[in-house]
Formats: structure tokens, sequence, C-alpha cells
């Protein structure tokens, strides 16, 4: 009897420690692979960030590349416009001028220039606000008589003064 029941504890006390050494070792087992990961997820973590870094930099150099194309594309279009002056008829050119001058026919005459001097569409816009703004300047001396004497619309030379 009570030796089978010593025998009995004896087996049960080395099940129990061989339970406890095989529970160990897995939870060892268990403790390594969680480790594992997590070094994984670390290792990944800084991939990811250098890619983020990576991505944030070329970001920033396709804006620089989008600046100097809009830079050379302007400075191609100005070249543009200057070869396209050298071929402008100067009697003409001048006689446009005055006309503008004379009359005052700015809405008539600005795209003539415009075309003539090769004006980009910010320098038309800028003319004709100016124009568009301006005051009507009020004529002094002979130039009030010759201008009260006649319908024609007011001349743009009464805001210049010559000497």
């Amino acid at each position: 009897g009570k030796l089978n029941i010593l025998l009995e504890a004896i087996d049960g006390a080395m099940l129990v420690h061989g339970i406890n050494n095989a529970f160990r070792t897995t939870i060892a087992h268990l403790a390594r692979q969680q480790a594992q990961r997590e070094e994984e997820l670390a290792r990944c973590q800084r991939h990811i960030q250098a890619l983020q870094e990576e991505i944030d930099e070329l970001k920033h150099e396709n804006q620089l590349h989008i600046k100097q194309e809009m830079a050379i594309k302007d400075e191609f279009r100005n070249m543009e416009r200057e070869r396209k002056r050298e071929g402008v008829d100067m009697t003409y050119l001048k006689n446009v001028i005055l006309k503008l001058l004379e009359t005052g026919e700015v809405e008539a005459l600005l795209p003539v220039v415009g075309t003539l001097l090769q004006f980009s569409p910010e320098e038309i816009r800028k003319c004709q606000e100016i124009s568009n703004s301006a005051p009507d300047v009020p004529l002094s001396g002979a130039a009030a008589v010759v201008d009260a004497a006649t319908s024609a619309p007011r001349s743009l030379f009464s805001r210049f003064t010559f000497s």
C-alpha cells in the first residue's frame, strides 16, 4: 500500500517535473521566436524609414526639375520672341506707335503692337491694365484747344512731356 502510494507520488512528481521541463523548453522556444519577429519588425521599420526618406528626396528633386523646366521654357519663349522681333519693319512699327499715341486707341492698336514686339501674354495683360486704369489727364494749353476743336479720342501725347 504505502509503497505503491509512494511510487505513484514519485511517478507523479517525475511527470510534473517532465511537464515543467517541456513547458520551459516551449516557453524558451516561443521567446526566441518572438525576439526574432521583433528584430525582423525593427529591420522592416528601418527599411520603410529609409524608403520614405528616399521618396522625400526624389519628390524634392522632382520639384527642382519642374522649376528648371519652367524656367527653361520661359527662356525659350523669350528667345523666340526676341528672334521674331528681329524681322519687324521699323517704319511700320513707328507708324503704329504714332497712331496709338495720337488717337489713344489702345484696344485696337495694342494687339498690333503686341504682335510686332512679340509681347508675352503677361506683358499684354499689364498694358491693358495700365490703359484701363489710366485716368484722363486734362490737356493743357494749345493741346486743350486742339482737343476741344475735334471730336477725336483724347491723345495719349497729353500724358507725356516733350522738351
